[in-house]
């Protein structure tokens, strides 16, 4: 018997598109309600007799976010993904309800009120919560669930994630292409993201024989970019190009090395990664790794939708691609002088 999935997937658009289509709901565009028709019925779909698809019985969803100290809507990464979920939402009429999470340490301290929500049909969860804290809301929560920018290699649980890997093998290539030869890597805190864009950054210098440098301030703030700009001219003044894990460190570093009195990318070349707002307008605009935040949600939430219809399927990863977007912030290397005998502390 064909299936609604097979339907969407011969299709190319989501269950919930196919859902909408064969309920006679609106929100979807008089061309595309049409090509489905002809699909189903190429395929010879019918819908079963005694009950509607599961897909249009769901009411609600919930996101879950590890703690952020400017909220969700402020951070500029997480936001473009919850607008992302939001879009599906909407256009499905799935009320959306969205939580941080108390953790302490490594652990779920207490469970946020929508846990006695009886009308949540499932969750996402964005960010880099630890696997303990994971295992406590597939425990407490007992539902669907996809994990985004997150994962853990071991599990067999729906994730969505970006190719960090590629996006750091892509600005390695870049500045190698400029004549760089002594290129660093600012990275950060443990996580499955941040550890992939440190094994993006090392494979690509290997690949050139070159020797890595990287330097491991705690968070992505921009504090942390100023922190590793002191521990790089320190422990390698001969560094010209610096790569960043974020663009907020980025933006840090791209300060610190102003108020040393360097100049980027004269004297050191900048690439920062996610491509947020802020890169564009600073000076020099930051050359960075673009990431499709707002895909990264939708392409999660339609994932829940799927795993709801059909929660025996094999659990699915999905890597979204990167591009890398040079702007003023790189150029070839700094004629032969080191930055330590300028730097002063």
């Amino acid at each position: 018997m064909v299936t609604i999935r097979q339907v969407a997937r011969q299709a190319g658009v989501s269950i919930g598109t196919v859902s909408r289509v064969l309920n006679n709901k609106p929100g979807v565009s008089e061309q595309t309600r049409q090509y489905v028709l002809t699909v189903a019925q190429e395929l010879s779909y019918s819908p079963p007799k005694n009950l509607s698809p599961l897909i249009a019985k769901v009411t609600q969803l919930s996101l879950l976010v590890r703690p952020l100290e400017e909220g969700l809507m402020s951070n500029p990464f997480y936001a473009d993904v919850f607008h992302g979920v939001e879009k599906v939402c909407r256009e499905q009429h799935i009320n959306l309800s969205f939580s941080s999470l108390d953790i302490v340490g490594e652990r779920l301290h207490s469970l946020p009120p929508l846990v006695k929500d009886r009308y949540n049909h499932g969750l996402i969860l964005l960010g880099a919560l630890p696997e303990e804290v994971v295992d406590a809301v597939i425990t407490f929560f007992k539902l669907p669930l996809v994990l985004v920018d997150n994962g853990f290699p071991h599990r067999a649980i729906d994730t969505v994630v970006i190719d960090n890997f590629l996006g750091m093998h892509l600005a390695v290539e870049l500045l190698h292409s400029k004549g760089h030869t002594h290129i660093a890597l600012i990275s950060g805190p443990d996580h499955s993201s941040i550890n992939e864009r440190r094994q993006g950054y090392e494979a690509a210098l290997r690949r050139h024989n070159l020797k890595p440098v990287v330097v491991t301030p705690p968070h992505l703030e921009h504090e942390d970019g100023e922190r590793g700009i002191i521990e790089l001219l320190q422990q390698a003044p001969e560094t010209t190009a610096i790569l960043c894990s974020n663009d907020m460190q980025a933006i840090g570093a791209l300060r610190k090395l102003q108020q040393l009195g360097f100049q980027v990318p004269d004297d050191f070349s900048l690439i920062g990664f996610d491509d947020i707002n802020l890169v564009e307008f600073t000076s020099p605009p930051i050359t960075t790794i673009r990431v499709d935040r707002e895909a990264l949600g939708q392409t999660a939430a339609q994932l829940l939708l799927e795993k709801i219809e059909n929660p025996g399927r094999s659990p699915l990863k999905i890597i979204l691609g990167v591009e890398l977007i040079n702007r003023a912030s790189v150029c070839n290397p700094r004629p032969e002088r080191f930055a330590k005998q300028r730097f002063t502390g």
